[in-house]
């Protein structure tokens, strides 16, 4: 199944298990499980990422930017721990959870919160994640960081120094596209949003603050009872 997709190119379709089933019969317990675990740690290992830079004072910007300050502010982190097979269950209702659920794409240096609704790239009807190899420009699903616009800055600058060394004809397309990157990233900087991500800023430093007030205090031994006699005369028994 694996080397059926790579060689059709279609390897992003692990990010729905319905649509690799294609390559072979759907079993109870097979790869499509797997699937389903993994990605669901992906998404959330994206969002967590996504907090981190948000917390070290990058900006965002996209049509679901509010969407994605949503989900960066209340994903649970995956720090590693044996996986049971009930976290099957809770791995497909975590993808199902249409609108908040954050997928990277590093090949159109973005990030998908995927909404089935609006998506662009034309999932199947009961696809969780987006087709990431079909990613459209103009999707209202949208996100990208101050990271995301430096990136397409220096992808630019790659295809503009490659036209240089083609023909014409070739070189007129790479600059093309290269303006279009760099008017990505220039729309970034002119509608990045800031307000909003100062608060989440403030509320993850709150959050991380309180959970290192918690773990503290479970650390603390417990205080030695002292003798009672010493504070409340005991009355002698008559």
């Amino acid at each position: 199944m694996v080397a059926l997709a790579i060689q059709y190119g279609h390897m992003r379709t692990v990010l729905d298990a319905r649509t690799f089933s294609r390559y072979g019969a759907r079993s109870r317990g097979g790869i499509h499980t797997v699937l389903d675990v993994e990605t669901a740690l992906a998404a959330a290992d994206t969002a967590a990422r996504l907090q981190d830079r948000l917390a070290a004072g990058e900006r965002l910007s996209g049509p679901a930017a509010r969407r994605a300050l949503t989900a960066a502010a209340h994903i649970p982190r995956f720090e590693g721990r044996i996986v049971p097979r009930t976290f099957v269950h809770k791995a497909r209702a975590y993808l199902a959870r249409d609108g908040i659920v954050l997928y990277d794409n590093p090949e159109a240096l973005l990030i998908c919160a995927f909404k089935h609704d609006v998506a662009m790239c034309e999932p199947d009807p009961s696809a969780t994640a987006p087709r990431q190899y079909n990613c459209r420009p103009g999707c209202a699903n949208t996100v990208r960081t101050d990271g995301h616009a430096l990136l397409l800055r220096q992808r630019a600058g790659e295809l503009d120094q490659l036209a240089s060394h083609l023909p014409l004809p070739l070189a007129r397309r790479l600059r093309t596209n290269a303006a279009r990157l760099r008017v990505s990233a220039d729309t970034h900087d002119s509608t990045a949003q800031t307000a909003e991500i100062h608060a989440l800023r403030q509320r993850i430093t709150r959050l991380t603050l309180a959970a290192a007030v918690l773990t503290h205090d479970q650390d603390q031994p417990e205080p030695a009872l002292k003798d009672i006699s010493s504070i409340l005369q005991l009355r002698p028994p008559t």
